[in-house]
Order: C-alpha cells, then structure tokens, then sequence
C-alpha cells in the first residue's frame, strides 16, 4: 500500500485515482455539503453525531446521497481502516465527507447521481502546535456572516467563500490572524472554522446558534461545562464583552481548544491559557483519551518541542 484510499460513489479506490467530472455541480456551483471529523488515537471521534448533521445537511440542500446513515458509517469507518497503515503512531487523521448533487450532463437538464467522497487526511498538527500555549489572535472582517435568512448556518455547505473573504481580510491586516467574523447586527459569530467563547466571572459565553454551526466539539463543551458546574450562556454578544472578558478561546475538530491572546489588537485576559481554559483544555484531553496538546507540540522541531511541553507540563499541573 503506497497511497491512501478513497470511498468514491461506491467503490474504494487510490488516491490519485479518485477524480470527479468538470461538469460536476460541486465544482461548477458549489452545490453540496461537506462534514469533518478527526481521529484521537486512530479512533473516530464522535462519527454518529457527525453523521447526523451530514444528513440534516443533506436533507437542508435536497441532496439523496443514496446511502443510509449505517452504510456512511460503515463505508467511513472502512476508509480509516483501510489508511492505517500509511499512519504513523503518532499522527491521526481528518476524515472528510464531500457530497455535491452530481454531474449535469453538458447541454441538458440530466443529472447523474450524486458524488459522494470520503477521504482521510494526515491532521496538520503545525498549524495548531503554538497556539495552544501562545494563544491565537482575532480579527474582526469587514465582510460579515452570511444571515440566516439567506443560508442557515446549520448546514456545512462546500461553498466557504463568505468564509474564504473574512479570512483574506484579517490576514492582510495580520497574515497570522483569524478571523471573528460578526453577524449582519454586530454580533459575533463564528471564525472561518471554529466556534467562540469567551469566559467572565466564571461562567462560560458563546454565541447562540442561530449565526453559528451547531459544532461536534462545541457540544462537547458543553456537556463538560455541565459536567464541571459551568453555567453556559447562549446569547448576542458584541466585540465589546470579548474585550472586557476575563478569558477567550476557540474551539474545532482538528485544532480542539485553543486560547485567544488579542481581538484586533487587544489583550484578552492575563493569562494563556487563562485558568477556565486550561481547566476545559485538560478536561478535553480526558474525553478524547489523550494528550492532544502534547501530541500536537512532539511534531515541532526539537529544541522548541521541548521547550513548549515543558510549559504545558507546568501549566496542567496548576490543575491538579
């Protein structure tokens, strides 16, 4: 085996061998849906939950993708396994559904079937590994959310260019900036990947759903706020009560929880990650079944590996 594998609608193929038409909707219009999940320790985390959503965006877009949700399980399930052996110990991977309408045959009004890939990918653990010791920064866009009343941000739709913009714009204001991006009356939203909260006086804020994606790993959280006596609050927030937070983090499935350290500019908070944060973070680590934080510093370079485990080894036993 010297390639990955592919679940293409229907059969099991190379990588390289997984092609989709010109012609396909998805790549012409992007008229599809798409769903993420990650592996923590080569096992899938949470797949039922994700498959659930998949399907609530299917049925949102009007896509049959001709599978049930036990036979996605099944075929997502078999392209983890089947890619194993590429993985290294201590690597894990993203698992990616991408589902489009299909192919619109040129010059007519037919349609095939749907396009239905699943593919896994090695999870980026450079892109995360500073972040969550240093923190990451956010910027507010220019460009805003699109509303509800256009889209409804529960479904995960393949066109991200509202997304792709907001990022553009908080790069080129700072190219290692994430975006914040705020709803079309000023509130905050969501990043171009991850949910938001922010933390004062020991309770725990994010934005209620109805701008935001109903995240696995927001979820989550809240089952470990509830677990740990955090009250959780889901209402409007603006940039304002990010800025006179005690403490702010971000949260996705490949990146976890990762703190803020500035929003456009300003300090979050006094420490990184601030005490409620690390608390989430370690508790986090307990629910997956492992160490993701450490995991994700073992792929930096040597020197600054070590350097940074040891921080995090003295910031979890703060907890203890």
């Amino acid at each position: 085996m010297v390639e990955r594998v592919v679940y293409l609608s229907g059969e099991f193929v190379p990588e390289s061998k997984a092609t989709v038409s010109i012609y396909d909707r998805g790549f012409t219009s992007g008229d599809g849906i798409y769903e993420a999940t990650r592996t923590f320790g080569h096992r899938l985390f949470r797949l039922d939950d994700h498959i659930e959503r998949l399907f609530n965006s299917l049925a949102y877009v009007r896509i049959d993708c001709g599978l049930s949700s036990d036979e996605m399980t099944e075929a997502s399930i078999q392209v983890v396994e089947r890619n194993l052996p590429l993985l290294d110990p201590d690597d894990e991977y993203a698992l990616w559904h991408v589902i489009s309408r299909g192919v619109r045959m040129p010059g007519t009004s037919e349609m095939s079937g749907p396009t239905v890939a699943i593919f896994a990918q090695p999870v980026d653990f450079l892109r995360y590994a500073r972040s969550y010791i240093e923190g990451v920064t956010l910027i507010t866009p220019a460009t805003r959310r699109t509303p509800p009343q256009c889209l409804d941000p529960k479904a995960k739709i393949t066109n991200k260019m509202n997304h792709n913009i907001a990022l553009f714009e908080a790069q080129q204001v700072d190219p290692s900036a994430i975006p914040l991006m705020l709803d079309m009356d000023g509130n905050i939203s969501e990043t171009d990947t991850a949910n938001v909260f922010f933390i004062s006086k020991g309770r725990l804020f994010t934005p209620k759903s109805r701008t935001v994606l109903g995240g696995i790993t927001r979820m989550a959280i809240f089952e470990i706020a509830k677990a740990s006596n955090i009250e959780v609050v889901e209402e409007d927030f603006t940039p304002f009560d990010v800025y006179a937070a005690d403490e702010a983090f971000i949260c996705g499935t490949s990146g976890s929880i990762s703190p803020v350290k500035k929003l456009n500019g300003m300090d979050i908070g006094e420490a990184l990650p601030g005490p409620l944060t690390l608390k989430l973070m370690v508790n986090w680590n307990e629910l997956v079944g492992l160490d993701c934080v450490e995991q994700s510093l073992r792929h930096l370079r040597d020197n600054e590996s070590k350097e940074l485990l040891n921080v995090w080894n003295n910031l979890k036993a703060k907890t203890k």
